[in-house]
């Protein structure tokens, strides 16, 4: 989530409110908070359900290498600070470092594709976890004087230690801190990770793609301020050029490990105002994919150009409403529960989404097997606007103002989010902010309430961190300020059951327990993951949300 940027993976998807749909995919706030990111994902089916059609199958070609992937988001990069960037950097974070491994829980047949580790194994006490790394993971040319020497267990360890220390503000400070044990090296291709007891997501923290990048030691000695300006990893690209409100260029790693990717030559992110602009570079080849906010637009991109293929997939990332309970009203829970009751989701589901996604407690419905079931979710967070309305009245709000970014189709939101409180009896005054302010501010916990486009979680331990002690960084950052010890205490308790049919039982008895405390963080409705690409891109990840950014190396262009 971001981190002075942190959690925000939407793409303002996320991830991806198109924000979050993090490249390609998607943006964080597994940590993710995300704001609106590089298009992410789609499973690899159009909107209809069938396998996207290319004239011909990329496993059945040989791969060309050279040429330039551009592709784009709305909002700003924010930094590619590693551990703390907001959207990782809009894409660029996942693309220069190297992780153990990567995931993603909705693509569970993928498994862990393997980066800096070749291998890895769990004791039989479930907590002790040994890493064996491959020996010749170089570090990229760099003009910082970073040696071109091979990255091992020394920068793993180097690494979370950085994330560990509560100061940092790292995204994936919350699984260290209160998951983590001990970590030591054996030698320098053996890392060794002890958990305070067994925790369900240990991989999938490990795989995250805004928690845990390996930095080389030496440019985490180079400081903040220049880890967030520039990079030096071993990754398969290197940053070679970053203009704010502009665009990233990325350029093939010669020192990467996977000898012979990436396939091309220059991977450029594009960064546009707002989604009109985005849209407009798409339809004039200025970047070769694209988010549109709804299936309709997806279809239409693709029925009016020849070659645009219309991905349309469930996805982890949703837009919600963030309250901070330090501040009035939004100490009063009268008001939090009041908010809740006056937001009638299947509009925005109608509306935003034309249709396609579903309303969302605090899990998104794409973890199936956590969620909470339709029928009981309307029970515990109904629609009632009358109620909301005496609600209000008891507490003697009859206004209140509420922030929220400029980018992407927040607008959209903002319009909704006003005609229904006004439903309910009170106006709700919109401040604007710029994203990158909003960001700041938002980081901070200075805002009193927003709108909150979040990154896409990584897993349902993640998404729940917004109702935990601590927030979803887990160190006071976009921290709502709300606390309660039944909420702790039930959301560690799924997270440590390893028996998924338990797991299961443990997140829904959790999500009982945060509804039931008129909690400050509420999702509005689960987005699905559109994007359109055109058909000479082979080997295009979609449908793999995180994942998605551990594959942009297999990428290669079909043109003449």
């Amino acid at each position: 989530m971001s981190r002075e940027d942190s959690y925000w993976i939407r793409r303002l998807r996320g991830g991806s409110v198109n924000r979050r749909r993090f490249l390609g995919g998607a943006a964080m706030v597994g940590v993710g908070v995300a704001a609106t990111g590089l298009v992410c994902c789609g499973n690899g089916s159009s909107s209809n359900g069938a396998a996207p059609t290319k004239s011909a199958s990329a496993a059945t070609l040989t791969p060309k290498k050279g040429g330039l992937f551009n592709v784009g988001f709305t909002g700003p990069f924010a930094g590619v600070h590693p551990f703390n960037s907001v959207y990782g950097g809009s894409g660029i974070v996942p693309e220069v470092y190297n992780y153990l491994f990567r995931n993603s829980l909705l693509a569970p047949d993928q498994g862990n594709v393997y980066d800096l580790a070749t291998t890895h194994s769990v004791q039989s006490d479930n907590v002790t976890w040994v890493f064996k790394l491959r020996p010749d993971a170089m570090i990229a040319p760099n003009k910082y004087s970073v040696p071109e020497r091979a990255i091992d267990a020394n920068d793993v360890k180097a690494s979370f230690d950085f994330i560990s220390d509560s100061k940092t503000g790292s995204n994936g400070f919350p699984f260290f801190a209160v998951w983590v044990d001990k970590m030591d090296v054996p030698d320098p291709q053996t890392f060794r990770l002890i958990t305070k007891k067994p925790y369900a997501w240990t991989e999938s923290s490990l795989g995250n793609a805004l928690f845990t990048p390996i930095v080389p030691q030496e440019w985490l000695a180079k400081g903040a301020d220049q880890m967030k300006a520039d990079s030096v990893g071993g990754g398969a690209f290197m940053l070679r050029s970053l203009t704010e409100g502009g665009e990233a260029d990325m350029v093939a790693n010669p020192n990467y490990w996977d000898k012979g990717r990436p396939y091309v030559d220059q991977f450029t992110i594009k960064a546009f105002a707002d989604q009109a602009t985005y849209r407009t570079a798409f339809q004039s080849q200025q970047v070769d994919v694209y988010g549109p906010p709804d299936k309709d637009e997806g279809e239409q991109l693709k029925n009016g150009e020849k070659g645009v293929i219309h991905s349309s997939d469930p996805g982890l990332s949703y837009l919600s409403f963030w309250m901070n309970t330090r501040s009035k009203p939004w100490s009063d829970n009268r008001v939090r529960r009041a908010l809740n009751l006056a937001i009638n989701r299947d509009e925005y589901v109608q509306i935003i989404g034309h249709g396609a996604g579903q309303p969302i407690g605090p899990l998104s419905y794409a973890f199936k097997n956590e969620v909470l079931s339709a029928d009981e979710l309307k029970k515990l967070q109904p629609f009632d606007a009358n109620q909301a309305k005496q609600l209000f009245n008891a507490a003697g709000i009859t206004e209140f103002t509420f922030s929220h970014p400029t980018s992407s189709n927040v607008n959209d939101y903002v319009t909704i989010f006003v005609k229904q409180m006004a439903a309910a009896g009170v106006t709700a005054k919109p401040q604007p902010l710029d994203a990158g302010t909003w960001v700041a501010q938002y980081f901070a916990s200075k805002l009193d309430a927003s709108l909150s486009l979040n990154q896409t979680y990584n897993t349902p331990d993640n998404a729940l961190q917004w109702y935990h002690t601590g927030s979803i960084t887990g160190n006071g950052k976009y921290d709502t300020g709300f606390s309660d010890p039944a909420v702790d205490a039930a959301i560690d308790k799924a997270a440590g059951a390893l028996d998924p049919s338990g797991r299961a039982s443990a997140y829904q008895d959790a999500q009982r327990v945060i509804l039931s405390k008129d909690p400050p963080f509420v999702n509005f409705f689960g987005l699905r993951t559109e994007v359109v690409y055109r058909d000479f891109i082979e080997n295009y990840p979609v449908g793999l949300s995180q994942l998605s950014n551990a594959l942009y190396k297999n990428v290669w262009l079909n043109k003449a």
